[in-house]
């Protein structure tokens, strides 16, 4: 496996920003279907989330460029450093989807002429697929209801239930409402986290895995964050899916039941859930 780092500029709501990745080929060739894996992480992580080290973990683009897919893991803007908005409540799941699906643009088609690495030969055609796990599933299904992004989806530990054991009186208000407004999601991120970027507590435990997950850590979004927390949080648009679609859980994942999942993807007739005993 091969990684280049790779480096977008991005001009979000008229200010200039940066979000950092990595690109993972396999050395040993492409799968005999070629395909580009554009992976999104949870709240709180950054792409290093798709290939935690150590032993006893385990890294997804390891696992899937040893199939001969090409795999690209993407930060969300304003969890790294190099971007801070004047009002960073404003940069909702919307702005961050919209940046992201800027960056898959420019770099699937930089795969496809080969203008990004020496090492890395034009690969021509290949399908697109948007993988994201917890919030960053929230993503890819922004970006694919805006722009039809992705030939085929992969949700990773995501549900349109939310997380409304959790929430406030005033955040099940906002759910309960039939049409919700930017600013609400702004409100409701401060009232909660009082910052718009707040670090949040790594995974706990003295396990391989803990302590992989911890390397991984990132800034919160805030306002994306309390978005994914309200029940419904884009319904719409699992609702609206048409492409193949691929869901994972554990049985211990803060998703609910997870064979009731797929109940909220009412016009996608391709769909395969997989549920993970004891995971979480």
């Amino acid at each position: 496996m091969q990684r280049i780092p790779i480096r977008v500029e991005i001009d979000a709501a008229g200010a200039p920003g940066e979000i950092e990745g990595d690109i993972f080929a396999p050395v040993a060739g492409l799968a005999v279907r070629p395909a580009v894996l554009f992976c999104f992480p949870g709240g709180g992580m950054n792409r290093a989330y798709f290939d935690i080290p150590g032993p006893g973990t385990f890294s997804f683009v390891r696992a899937m460029t040893a199939q001969g897919f090409v795999c690209v893991t993407l930060d969300h803007l304003g969890t790294a450093e190099n971007f801070t908005p004047a009002d960073g409540f404003a940069l909702d799941a919307t702005a961050i989807a919209a940046a992201g699906a800027t960056v898959v643009r420019r770099v699937a088609a930089d795969l496809r002429a080969g203008r990004l690495d020496e090492a890395l030969p034009a690969l021509g055609r290949f399908a697109c697929i948007g993988v994201g796990h917890s919030m960053g599933a929230m993503i890819v299904l922004l970006q694919q209801s805006a722009a039809l992004l992705y030939d085929a989806v992969a949700l990773l530990c995501f549900t349109t239930r939310g997380l409304p054991e959790v929430l406030t009186a005033e955040e099940l208000e906002v759910a309960s409402k039939a049409r919700r407004e930017p600013a609400d999601y702004a409100r409701l991120a401060q009232a909660r986290f009082a910052e718009p970027f707040p670090s949040i507590a790594p995974a706990r435990g003295g396990s391989a895995a803990a302590a992989g997950l911890a390397t991984a850590a990132a800034r919160l979004a805030a306002t994306a964050a309390i978005q994914s927390m309200l029940p419904g949080n884009v319904a719409t648009e699992a609702a609206s899916l048409r492409a193949p679609l691929f869901l994972a859980a554990g049985d211990r994942d803060l998703t609910g039941p997870p064979h009731a999942i797929p109940a909220a993807f009412t016009r996608c007739n391709d769909v395969r859930l997989v549920v993970v005993a004891g995971a979480g």
